[in-house]
């Protein structure tokens, strides 16, 4: 299947569709609404993103689009839930760089169509998503004082432009945005904080680095980049917003793998009670058939929300089997997620015969005493090398 041709859903391997609509099911959310509409092949953050890292492989790529999804999702739930009281009771929700409208799966199923809006500075991604999902939507801009939208929201979510911006247009967008906030509005925004910044590279004093290229292949780099800035670099962005003082706090982990959430309120907004918890990461690695024909299944996980535990447990057919057991740190996995406030530890668990029956899926649920649970899957294989994972390979190393 060539790149130029959408991300059907109805066409990727059955194994991982069938991943994608249990994951969708155990987090709420219809998956035959979900996934319905083929995902546009002119989006950017899926073919020049998201499935180069998995050698363009559709099918865990489809996975991976639901999976971050959902994690996506989570981050908005958690700043409705206790400001709002749900995202019921949400007027609007504007969803700021948008592209290809990823959350706009999962909102519609949580907002009616006439409370969901949509901008992006790629017009035609805009116009698809009113046609193919009805909300609301209108195209952004270059320059941000050139834009002109009304509306003012209580929610703008800003999933990944901050993280691409130079310095000016930083704080215009920030100044913007805010400005389009109901009086009860919050404005939530990711960025690279300093703690990613790659190793080789240096923090500039002004708190900012930004290096003039992306995922993006159409983008004028000048103004859509990569992007990595301290909080005081922040801090003092919200501060120059407007005279009146905005509340903002920041959670670090609270989007994507390791960007930062800053979320920042109309003057007068109480955030005080505003927490945030971190979906847990990890995934299968391995699969070692035994002598008595048993397979063990081996991975990593890590809890990156502070001061939280980690359980991980198996499940077939819907029923917990047994739980996973520890095997200690992972160093090797450390790197990929610095400064996060516990290691990752690596896992491992035996399925018989008798437990499963050869190319029975089992789900591993990591479930956080935060309250959140994110799953990984394998098949039960006839031969290991030939079974399948949910993180980040289509094929589970053997012994």
């Amino acid at each position: 299947m060539s790149d130029a041709e959408p991300l059907d859903f109805d066409r990727i391997d059955p194994v991982y569709r069938a991943w994608a609509e249990d994951y969708l099911r155990q987090t709420g959310f219809d998956p035959a609404a979900f996934l319905a509409a083929p995902q546009p092949a002119e989006d950017e953050m899926f073919f020049k993103a998201l499935l180069p890292n998995f050698e363009g492989d559709r099918g865990i790529g489809a996975f991976k689009f639901v999976e971050a999804t959902m994690r996506h999702y989570e981050a908005l739930r958690q700043i409705a839930d206790p400001l709002f009281g749900g995202l019921d009771k949400v007027s609007s929700v504007l969803d700021f760089a948008s592209g290809y409208g990823r959350l706009t799966r999962a909102l519609l199923q949580r907002l009616p169509a006439d409370r969901i809006w949509v901008s992006d500075i790629y017009a035609e991604a805009i116009d698809w998503q009113v046609a193919t999902f009805g909300v609301n939507g209108f195209a952004s801009v270059p320059d941000p004082a050139a834009l002109h939208h009304d509306r003012k929201h209580d929610i703008i979510f800003v999933g990944s432009l901050f993280s691409h911006l130079p310095a000016e247009l930083f704080r215009a967008w920030l100044t913007t945005l805010h400005g389009m906030l109901s009086p009860r509005g919050v404005l939530a925004f990711s960025v690279h904080d300093a703690s990613i910044l790659p190793a080789d590279q240096t923090m500039d004093e002004t708190g900012i680095r930004f290096f003039p290229w992306s995922e993006s292949g159409s983008l004028d780099p000048a103004i859509y980049g990569m992007t990595y800035v301290t909080e005081a670099f922040v801090a003092d962005a919200i501060a120059r917003v407007s005279p009146e003082t905005s509340p903002w706090r920041v959670f670090h982990k609270g989007l994507y793998e390791n960007q930062a959430l800053y979320v920042v309120g109309a003057a007068g907004q109480d955030l005080s009670l505003l927490t945030m918890a971190c979906p847990p990461l990890g995934g299968f690695e391995r699969a070692t058939l035994l002598t008595d024909g048993s397979v063990e299944f081996s991975g990593w996980a890590i809890e990156r929300t502070p001061g939280a535990g980690l359980r991980l447990t198996v499940h077939l057919d819907g029923l917990e089997i047994k739980t996973a057991e520890p095997t200690g740190d992972r160093p090797d996995v450390q790197p990929t997620f610095p400064a996060s406030p516990t290691p990752p530890f690596g896992w491992r668990f035996r399925v018989s015969r008798g437990e499963a029956a050869e190319g029975a899926t089992i789900r591993l649920a990591m479930e956080s005493t935060s309250g959140l649970t994110t799953f990984a899957y394998a098949r039960m294989p006839s031969d290991p090398a030939l079974t399948y994972s949910g993180w980040s390979r289509r094929a589970l190393r053997q012994g």
